[in-house]
């Protein structure tokens, strides 16, 4: 079980603030981390219509996730996660190892996923659903540039001994990351992409299940007061074996989000 301990850095005082959009995103690994470290968090979930008209201008960059510790806002998802990881442990390990090799292991693989990110951020920006559904397919083809990430993320797990992704480190917020944005793009949230997507990876599946399966993560999106309390489609891939379901192209990046969509495809392509 998490818990939040002082190792490095003190424990911040007092309640914290989470603020992103509706979505898991790339907000939720850093949902996860506060809940395993178990801290008073307000994760607050922004409508399109409040950020472009109220909070867009009250964030550091113009962009979210931020997070609020000590009347201080924090931006920047690796910077946050780093940040969080560095207080929280689950089974006596923290989630941001001490040893600078381990993390910097740590940072290489959330820095691979940028990559992936700025692969697939600009088809949110394609408006014709057609277009935007066959660019995502030619990225995850078999040769594919994003298929290039998924096969090395594969392997990774493959040559891992403990099916972690940093194996001497044990869950970490590498491992968070994986899980997160893996199931994201799988989850039906992006268009033209199956829920199928990583069925030929068994080792990435696998990953999914044993971070899905972790009593607090289990419980956590057992309860969808506290995961998705916008009661969005698109989180029942988190839960141990559940799978997305083939949503039908229905414009809902468009229709349901709104300015949202433009907001996420920025978020991102951009290498944060």
């Amino acid at each position: 079980m998490g818990n939040a301990c002082s190792e490095g850095i003190l424990k911040p005082k007092g309640q914290m603030k989470l603020q992103y959009f509706p979505i898991s995103g790339r907000a939720e690994p850093i949902r996860l981390a506060l809940m395993l470290g178990k801290f008073d968090v307000v994760d607050q979930r922004i409508s399109s219509t409040q950020w472009e008209q109220k909070y867009k201008s009250q964030t550091p960059f113009g962009q979210v996730p931020v997070l609020t510790v000590n009347n201080k806002k924090i931006a920047q998802t690796k910077a946050i996660l780093r940040f969080v990881g560095k207080m929280v442990k689950h089974e006596g390990r923290l989630l941001y190892p001490t040893d600078p090799l381990l993390a910097l292991k740590v940072d290489e693989v959330m820095d691979a996923f940028d990559d992936l990110w700025i692969l697939l951020g600009p088809t949110f920006r394609v408006a014709d659903k057609e277009q935007k559904e066959l660019a995502r397919k030619e990225l995850f083809a078999p040769e594919g540039p994003a298929t290039f990430f998924v096969k090395i993320f594969e392997k990774m797990l493959t040559e891992s001994t403990t099916g972690f992704v940093v194996p001497e480190a044990g869950l970490t917020v590498a491992d968070l990351s994986y899980f997160c944005f893996l199931n994201l793009i799988r989850s039906g949230f992006v268009e033209g992409l199956a829920p199928d997507l990583f069925s030929g990876y068994p080792k990435i599946m696998e990953h999914k299940e044993r971070v899905a399966k972790i009593p607090a993560i289990k419980e956590y999106y057992e309860c969808p007061n506290k995961s998705n309390p916008d009661n969005s489609p698109f989180y029942e891939v988190f839960q141990p074996g559940k799978e997305a379901h083939a949503w039908p192209s229905s414009g809902w990046e468009v229709a349901s989000l709104g300015t949202l969509d433009a907001a996420a495809a920025a978020a991102a392509a951009a290498a944060v």
